[in-house]
C-alpha cells in the first residue's frame, strides 16, 4: 500500500446524511444529481465524495455523508445539508480492486496509523472522504449488489506526529505546513566550507558563542524574543555541501535602527514552510533533516522543496544545546507543487514503488516545448532523444545504463561524482521503475573531440586510451607524450 501524505485547501459540499448502506448511498447520489448537475455552485464535476465521520472508527462507522463539491453555499435546494472541511493535512491511498481488496486497504491503512509516527483526527466533528472518480465509470450507477470493482482515493485526516514522537526519528516530536512573512535578520555570519576541518556540529554551537552576548546590541528585536539561524546553500545541493550560517535575531518589518558594528542584515523570504518541532541535545539535530528529505517530503505530492536556505528557530522552549529537555524548530522552505498535466489516459504500474505512471511506451512525441517543466519518476529505457535542447537543465538521479549517446555539444558541462557501481555483476529488474538498477560494463568515448577536457581528482584505474591523439595532454604536469618516449627508449 502506497500511502501519500497531502495537504488539501478548504473543501465545502452540499451532501445528503444516510446509514452506511451501499444502496442508500447510491439513491442519494440520485437525488444529488438530479438538484445540482446543472447548478452553478457545483465545482469538481469530476468526481463525487463519501465524508466519513472519524469519531465513529473508535466503535463503528454507522453514519455518512455523500456529498458534492460546491463553491458556496448561497442558493443551494432545500434538502441538503453544508459540510465545510478545513485546510487540512490527509493520508491518502488508493483503492482499486474488488471488495476484498477494497476491505484490505482500509485495514492496512489502520494499521499505517496505529504502527507509524502519524496520529489520526478522530476527535469529533472530523471528517475523512472517499473521492470517487466519476469517469470513464460513474461507481454510483452501479448498484450496491452488482459492483464489483472499485478505484477510488480514500482522505484520512491527520491530526500530527504522535506525542512520543517518530519511532523511525528520535526527537521530532512535531511537524506541519505554515505560512510565514517575511522576516528580517541581524546578527553574525560565517561560511562552512571544508567538512574535514570544519564540523558543523561543532562549530555552529561555538559560533553562537560569540552572537549571544551581542544579541542586545540589535535594536528593534521583535516580541516575543527569538533567536534565527539561517543555512543559506549554493548549488550544487546535496549531503556535505558548503553553506553559510547567520546567527542572529529577528527585527520589526519597519524597524530602521543601525545595525550593531560588524553584524549585517538578510531577509527570510515569505512563503511556505514545514515546521518541524525537536526535542533533545543539539547532536540530535541531524535526525530533523533526515525526517525532512528522507520521510515527510517523498511521500507527500503537494509541495516541491526549495533548496536554497532553511532556517532554525529558538525560542523559550530552547533550553541549551546539552540539555535533553530543549526544544527547536526547523523550517524547510516549499512552494506548492505544479498540479501534474497528463499527456494521455493509459496508464501501467510500477511493480517495485506501486506508482502509476503515465503510459507513453512506444508512443512518438514531437515538436513539444518542455523548457522550464518538471519530469519526475520517468521511464525512458529504450526511448530515442533527438535535436534535443538540454541547456541549463539540471540532471539528478540518471540511470544511463547501455545508453549510447552521438553527435552532443557539451561546451561547458562539468560531470560531478560519478560512480562506478559497487557490485560485481550487472542487475537490470524488467519494471517500469529503475530502482534496483546496476550495470557494470565500462564507459566508452569513441570518435569523440575531448581535446581541452579537464579531469579533476578522478579514479582513472584502467582506463584505456587506444588510438588517441596526446599532444598536450599532462598528467600531474608531465606531458604524456614524453612520458611514452620514454617508455618506449626503455623498452627498446
Amino acid at each position: 500500500m502506497n500511502v501519500d501524505i497531502v495537504t488539501r485547501p478548504e473543501l465545502k459540499a452540499a451532501a445528503i446524511r444516510v446509514p452506511r448502506d451501499g444502496t442508500e448511498v447510491r439513491r442519494a447520489w440520485k437525488k444529488l444529481e438530479a438538484l445540482l448537475t446543472d447548478h452553478p455552485a457545483a465545482t469538481d464535476r469530476a468526481n463525487g465524495y463519501v465524508f466519513i465521520p472519524e469519531w465513529q472508527w473508535a466503535t463503528e462507522v454507522t453514519t455518512l455523508w455523500v456529498g458534492v463539491a460546491v463553491a458556496s453555499f448561497d442558493g443551494l435546494p432545500s434538502g441538503l445539508e453544508t459540510l465545510t472541511i478545513p485546510e487540512k493535512t490527509f493520508a491518502r491511498v488508493r483503492v482499486q480492486g474488488d471488495a476484498a481488496m477494497m476491505q484490505a486497504t482500509y485495514a492496512a491503512l489502520g494499521e499505517w496509523f496505529r504502527t507509524g509516527p502519524y496520529e489520526r483526527d478522530v476527535e469529533e466533528g472530523s471528517l475523512g472522504y472517499e473521492r470517487n472518480r466519476l469517469e470513464p465509470v460513474n461507481p454510483f450507477h452501479i448498484p450496491a449488489n452488482v459492483i464489483d470493482t472499485f478505484d477510488y482515493d480514500i482522505y484520512a485526516p491527520i491530526k500530527g506526529l504522535k506525542k512520543e514522537g517518530h519511532p523511525a526519528f528520535p526527537g521530532v516530536i512535531g511537524a506541519e505546513v505554515r505560512k510565514g512573512p517575511d522576516r528580517r535578520i541581524v546578527g553574525l555570519e560565517m561560511s562552512v566550507v571544508d567538512r574535514k576541518a570544519m564540523r558543523p556540529e561543532v562549530e555552529i554551537p561555538r559560533f553562537w558563542q560569540r552572537v549571544m552576548p551581542r544579541l542586545g546590541e540589535i535594536r528593534d528585536r521583535k516580541r516575543p524574543y527569538a533567536t534565527i539561524g539561517l543555512y543559506v546553500y549554493e548549488p550544487p545541493f546535496g549531503p556535505g555541501q558548503d553553506f553559510r550560517y547567520f546567527a542572529g535575531a529577528e527585527i520589526e518589518p519597519d524597524s530602521e535602527a543601525p545595525l550593531p558594528e560588524g553584524m549585517t542584515e538578510r531577509t527570510i523570504p515569505a512563503g511556505e514552510f514545514l515546521a518541524v518541532t525537536y526535542r533533545g541535545k543539539a547532536d540530535g539535530f541531524g535526525r530533523v533533516w533526515d525526517f525532512f528529505h528522507g520521510h515527510w517530503f517523498p511521500r507527500q505530492t503537494a509541495y516541491d522543496a526549495i533548496d536554497d536556505f532553511e532556517y532554525e528557530r529558538h525560542d523559550e522552549r530552547f533550553l541549551g544545546t546539552d540539555r535533553e529537555e530543549s526544544v527547536f524548530e526547523l523550517h524547510f522552505p516549499l512552494r506548492p507543487r505544479v498540479r501534474d498535466s497528463r499527456l494521455t489516459e493509459k496508464i501501467v504500474v510500477d511493480e517495485k514503488g506501486g506508482h502509476t505512471l503515465q503510459d507513453l511506451r512506444g508512443e512518438s512525441v514531437r515538436m513539444v516545448s518542455f523548457r522550464g517543466a518538471s519530469l519526475h519518476g520517468i521511464d525512458m529505457r529504450e526511448a530515442s532523444l533527438r535535436h534535443v535542447n538540454f541547456v541549463g537543465s539540471e540532471w539528478e538521479h540518471i540511470y544511463f545504463a547501455d545508453v549510447r549517446i552521438n553527435m552532443i555539444q557539451m561546451g561547458g558541462a562539468v560531470f560531478e561524482n560519478i560512480r562506478r557501481p559497487d557490485a560485481t555483476a550487472s542487475r537490470l529488474d524488467e519494471e517500469p521503475g529503475t530502482d534496483g538498477w546496476v550495470n557494470v560494463e565500462p564507459v566508452t568515448f569513441r570518435d569523440s573531440d575531448l581535446s581541452e577536457a579537464r579531469f579533476e581528482n578522478c579514479d582513472l584505474r584502467d582506463v584505456s586510451l587506444d588510438g588517441c591523439r596526446i599532444e598536450g595532454m599532462r598528467i600531474d604536469g608531465i606531458p604524456v607524450d614524453a612520458l611514452l618516449a620514454a617508455y618506449r627508449s626503455k623498452q627498446s
